[in-house]
């Protein structure tokens, strides 16, 4: 019971810090963040989600003074933090006057997180012109627009259908299977999940859940 309140704990905390970032009050967000993370031990789920919530709320605190084409494009060739501020502005813009430097940015050895972000966004906005991305090692070539978005993506409808299944009467922990089915997808772009591997793609996050939770 008492492992239960817990994640329950960090689920509600997440929650209001998301919903303090919604509302842009960034102050009373991150003070609440630093709480969080200066505590002896915190769960490594939900110590990841807080992390990228303060990455997050830096993030956009910076891009509030206003970054030139300039200041975004070295950005993108400092450090993580740095990557992660210059793609979300730049993910704010019209990215067809952009393809240059989407290009240079994507097929450098680049923060993966910031990385695949900004080829979110490139799909989202049905970008046309060829595209290179490198990760790994791997190299892709690849027109945005024919790359379906996440949220209607064969996979990731299936293995929701799948999760939510499973978890039906277990909010917190379909909340948690959810935000982790949304970020593989997102890690494996350009690439999507096809239908025929959401059935194992649900399963290695539902009992990544179950694990978590029994721990």
């Amino acid at each position: 019971m008492a492992f239960f309140l817990c994640m329950n704990y960090y689920q509600d905390i997440i929650n209001k810090i998301t919903k303090l970032i919604e509302n842009e009050n960034f102050d009373e967000a991150n003070k609440l963040i630093d709480e969080e993370l200066n505590v002896p031990y915190v769960p490594k789920e939900y110590l990841d989600q807080l992390e990228q919530l303060q990455a997050q709320v830096k993030a956009v605190t910076f891009v509030y003074k206003s970054l030139t084409d300039e200041d975004i494009e070295k950005y993108l060739f400092m450090d993580a933090e740095h990557q992660l501020i210059a793609v979300n502005e730049l993910n704010k813009k019209n990215l067809r006057e952009y393809i240059d430097l989407c290009n240079k940015y994507l097929s450098s050895n680049g923060f993966k997180n910031a990385k695949v972000l900004l080829v979110d966004s490139l799909i989202n906005q049905e970008i046309g012109e060829d595209i290179k991305y490198i990760d790994s090692g791997m190299e892709y070539e690849f027109i945005p627009k024919y790359v379906m978005p996440i949220e209607i993506s064969g996979g990731f409808k299936k293995a929701l259908k799948l999760i939510d299944d499973e978890f039906m009467k277990e909010p917190s922990m379909n909340k948690l299977a959810r935000d982790l089915l949304y970020k593989e997808c997102l890690m494996a772009l350009p690439v999507n999940y096809e239908e025929s591997e959401a059935p194992i793609l649900a399963k290695n996050i539902i009992d990544y859940i179950y694990k978590a939770f029994n721990s």
